[in-house]
């Protein structure tokens, strides 16, 4: 799904979805909470030794972008 598609998509949210959708942007922008950032951390430290069993970013992204697809 494209920026253009997702912004043509937010007036047809009803009202409770978009309040669902500032808040998460508010919370994104407000970067990770300390649970998150430990989170990150542990995954950091158990993934330097062994870089080989991530995920390519590029990998990733095409998974992110089916599941997004309707």
């Amino acid at each position: 799904m494209s920026l253009n598609e997702i912004l043509e998509a937010i007036p047809k949210l009803s009202f409770v979805e978009r309040q669902q959708l500032v808040r998460r942007a508010i919370e994104a922008d407000e970067g990770p909470t300390p649970e998150e950032e430990a989170l990150l951390e542990m995954r950091l430290k158990n993934f330097r030794p062994e870089p080989q069993n991530g995920i390519p970013a590029e990998s990733l992204k095409e998974v992110v972008m089916q599941r997004l697809q309707p």
